[in-house]
């Protein structure tokens, strides 16, 4: 099973693809540049043109480490080239960013390239799916555990081998409950034990558009009329790690005329952090409506919000926006539908780090600071000022 994410430009939205069993249907989620929405998923390979790199970036990479010593055990995201030198060096420092963040022993295999892909796409993230069930991800999530937020987690977990969901299927909201099955991309498998670390299958393909001009040297900020490609990368890595919401899948299949029970595999680890009042109200483990009404991010399994309006709702059904991102233009982290307009720098923060670490990924420090704290350390890192988002992008 593959699930697509994308980047656009300041777009906010992102298309993934992904097959459903039960229909030969493909859903590509992309990320696009503010104020654009794309379905799209065709596109034709193209020359890459346009590169801006100013110098060598091995100075940023020194200091994406973050000045914390590599551990014997640690992550590896192993990436094919682009076929632009350029590209592979700031591929790598994303690469470098999260292998910085997390210390899981394992190997992600990315391959990466370029092609024309629709307008307004910056890049897309093709991840491959991990058919699972509910009580083998709550067993790895518990024997996986080391942060104090990995263990409110697991604390909230529902007991029993099945789990229960606010689905709006037919229309009218209502609890669905004896699910035993979900998914994961093959990244987050390897990180919670379930698919051998070292294995050499194809986790994610992560394509970036050559339609675009890109900035890939961070360290002299982000140059006006460019759009910062390290930070798209780390974006796209961020879904191929597990950062998706099945929600997607429904949401884009919201006519289809299928039954509760046949979304049932698409759930995400993801998706037990997907909350409201109405699923609280209601006894669900999670809120899996294509709607408008806004989702809290928790992690408790009580709904107590960290972040309430957290998530966007979807393309078809929801606020126009894929599930699989926090709420657009909500300053919430990396992960939002739309990356920063050009010449700014796109910023992980706390939450993005939290989201990954609570769904299987092992943080390096458990002692971090807060997500402004972060921000700014970052900030400080790249010597860039971060701008604020407009709301969209010509």
């Amino acid at each position: 099973m593959m699930l697509i994410c994308s980047l656009i430009m300041d777009v906010p939205s992102e298309l993934s693809k992904k097959s459903i069993r039960l229909a030969t249907l493909n859903i590509s989620f992309q990320h696009l540049i503010k104020g654009l929405v794309m379905y799209t998923t065709t596109y034709n390979v193209s020359t890459v043109n346009q590169f801006k790199f100013g110098k060598s970036l091995c100075a940023l990479a020194v200091c994406i480490s973050l000045g914390v010593m590599a551990p014997a055990h640690a992550l590896l995201i192993n990436l094919t080239s682009t076929g632009n030198s350029n590209a592979d060096t700031g591929f790598q420092l994303a690469a470098n960013f999260w292998q910085s963040i997390f210390t899981d022993n394992i190997i992600m295999n990315v391959t990466a390239g370029f092609a024309e892909l629709a307008p307004g796409i910056l890049g897309e993230a093709n991840s491959t799916y991990f058919d699972t069930t509910y009580s083998a991800m709550k067993t790895a999530l518990s024997n996986d555990s080391k942060s104090a937020d990995d263990a409110v987690m697991v604390a909230g977990l529902s007991a029993g081998p099945t789990y229960s969901k606010l689905i709006n299927n037919g229309g009218s909201a209502h609890l669905q409950t004896g699910i035993s099955t979900m998914n994961m991309t093959r990244s987050n498998a390897k990180a919670l034990g379930l698919v051998a670390s070292s294995s050499t299958v194809e986790d994610v393909a992560i394509t970036f558009s050559s339609r675009f001009s890109f900035d890939f040297d961070q360290t002299d900020g982000i140059s006006a009329g460019f759009y910062d490609f390290v930070g798209i990368a780390i974006h796209e890595l961020g879904h191929g790690m597990g950062f998706t919401s099945g929600v997607d899948i429904f949401d884009l299949n919201f006519s289809g005329g299928f039954s509760d029970a046949q979304y049932n595999p698409f759930a995400t680890v993801l998706d037990f952090t997907r909350c409201s009042a109405a699923s609280k109200a209601a006894g669900a483990d999670m809120d899996w409506t294509a709607n408008n009404n806004a989702k809290d991010f928790a992690i408790d399994g009580n709904c107590t919000p960290l972040v309430s309006n957290a998530w966007s709702t979807g393309v078809s059904q929801g606020d126009g926006r894929q599930a699989s991102h926090w709420k657009d233009n909500a300053g919430i982290g990396i992960m939002d539908p739309t990356a920063e307009p050009k010449g700014n720098l796109n910023v992980v923060t706390l939450l993005d780090t939290q989201a990954l670490d609570v769904i299987g990924w092992d943080l390096r420090a458990q002692v971090v600071p807060e997500p402004n704290s972060l921000l700014l350390m970052l900030m400080g890192l790249f010597g860039i000022h971060v701008a604020r988002r407009r709301p969209s992008i010509v």
